[in-house]
């Protein structure tokens, strides 16, 4: 099967970037507002960190554009490749160094680039998994900003729901994450099969795994993890049947990661390392 049965022609995929795009707004807006605005009030920020998340957002559209137009000689600048190098500054840690940023991604990038012409992987937790490995090694490794560090919030389930807990800059609002489900599923190229399915799954393993304690779904990066990492065409199968094998061992495996192993990356590892195998997933498929 072809690896465009989701791309269409280049005009429909401008159309479907520019609605990915437009909705990223309110998480980026959001994650302004949490972690910028409310920690430059208690003066724990300073006024020019407020707009953080612009900033690695700025970067990641220069690094597009210098790959993209300078070194592989592209003329498309609207391509699916836009929208995810856009995705992964929601998911950074709210403290991350912008140099280190800036060198984690190009490489990363760059790198992603000529690895995918030899195999199909998620360039998206690629890029995000090399970025974190480099703040690991050089920087400061949390996910709480310098609020929730001073542990001065209290807060109920309902506003961790809203996005008050603890993670990406601008990727800890899940009800704007299942908001964006049903934006998505509007948009022809998401894989909503994949989508629901990992994201069915993964609430049930979840509460499984913790005695179904409903805490267990504030580990935001999972679930808007699982929304954004699904909407990659190549690197997940184009079967329905096979949709379905991916959504449910991703769902489960990220379930199993995050309560295990990271909040924060277990969905990113999960969906890379299952991406390796989607071709396989396929041709299991079409055995049923």
């Amino acid at each position: 099967m072809s690896n465009k049965v989701f791309l269409h022609n280049s005009d429909t995929v401008k159309k479907i970037v520019v609605g990915y795009l437009i909705g990223l707004i309110p998480l980026v807006l959001y994650g302004i507002y949490k972690n910028g605005i409310l920690l430059y009030e208690r003066d724990l920020l300073s006024f020019v960190l407020i707009p953080k998340v612009i900033y690695l957002l700025l970067i990641s559209l220069v690094i597009y554009f210098i790959i993209n137009k300078f070194i592989f000689k592209q003329k498309e600048f609207l391509t699916m490749d836009l929208f995810f190098i856009m995705v992964i500054p929601l998911f950074m840690p709210p403290g991350i160094n912008l140099i280190i940023y800036a060198l984690g991604l190009f490489f990363s990038f760059l790198l992603a680039a000529f690895l995918e012409k030899k195999v199909k992987f998620n360039k998206m937790a690629f890029c995000k998994l090399f970025i974190i490995l480099l703040v690991i090694i050089f920087s400061n490794y949390t996910y709480q900003n310098a609020a929730e560090v001073l542990d001065i919030y209290s807060f109920s389930y309902w506003d961790l729901l809203w996005g008050r807990n603890w993670g990406g800059i601008a990727s800890t609002n899940i009800i704007f994450g299942l908001i964006f489900v049903i934006f998505f599923c509007i948009i022809d190229n998401y894989k909503k099969i994949t989508a629901i399915s990992s994201l069915a799954t993964f609430s049930g393993a979840s509460l499984l795994i913790s005695n179904f304690d409903p805490n267990v779904f504030l580990a935001s990066s999972a679930i808007l993890g699982l929304i954004f990492l699904n909407s990659d065409s190549l690197s997940t199968p184009h079967s329905k049947k096979g949709m379905i094998i991916y959504g449910v061992l991703g769902g489960l495996l990220t379930a199993i990661l995050t309560n295990y192993l990271n909040s924060n990356e277990g969905v990113f590892i999960s969906i890379l390392f299952l991406s390796f195998f989607s071709p396989i997933l396929d041709k299991i498929a079409e055995r049923w």
